[in-house]
């Protein structure tokens, strides 16, 4: 029990960060960002979080959290 709770505190944890980093400190250029620009004037630029980007990286994120269970799980 003690490493299920190990391993989801490791994923989100993990998950939170990564979402920290893809809204702040990335760049629009950037492969794992989850920003987007939104409109693009000669003097501004809207940018904005892509909803898409966040759930495709939130899936990704579960996946990998439930291989990392299936793989200590068949370790025992």
């Amino acid at each position: 029990m003690n490493r299920k709770i190990g391993l989801f505190i490791l994923v989100f944890f993990c998950y939170l960060i990564w979402l920290y980093l893809a809204i702040y400190e990335s760049s629009v250029n950037d492969w794992w960002t989850v920003n987007e620009i939104k409109e693009r004037t000669e003097d501004t630029i809207g940018i904005s979080v892509s909803n898409v980007k966040v759930i495709v990286g939130t899936v990704i994120f579960i996946i990998g959290g439930a291989i990392l269970y299936l793989l200590i799980r068949k370790r025992k």
